[in-house]
């Protein structure tokens, strides 16, 4: 069960809705799994400092805990697009998009049936609960 959570320093003027589905769409494209598990979390006008950001400079983070077995491609790929979807929807510029992932085994995530499995692209289609 991937719990996305973006922080954004901006206002976000009713959009986070459409964005929290984006994400949950995407992560299960590129993640090759279903959506019915994955929590997304936004958060909007965050205090966020970003080293490398200005001091009046739009700054966000991604921190997505994921169950362990996808690729360093997978991760990359998300990566790059979430850092691009910011930039377009909220004007976050590309440098001040922070990813981070932690990852744990399936048995750390917990739904009413149980404790998922850790990821295998057997679950590709239909995700982990199917």
């Amino acid at each position: 069960m991937p719990h996305l959570q973006f922080e954004v320093t901006e206002p976000l003027d009713g959009s986070v809705e459409p964005f929290a589905a984006w994400a949950a769409d995407l992560y299960a494209g590129v993640m090759d799994t279903g959506t019915g598990h994955v929590a997304v979390t936004v958060r909007e006008e965050a205090t966020l400092s970003l080293g490398r950001a200005g001091a009046d400079e739009p700054v966000a983070v991604l921190n997505a805990d994921i169950r362990a077995g996808r690729s360093a491609d997978q991760r990359r790929e998300l990566a790059v697009a979430v850092i691009e979807e910011l930039g377009e929807r909220w004007g976050v510029p590309a440098e001040n998009t922070y990813v981070i992932y932690t990852e744990h085994p399936g048995e750390d995530f917990h739904l009413q049936e149980g404790a998922l499995d850790s990821w295998t692209d057997e679950e590709a289609d239909d995700g982990p609960l199917e």
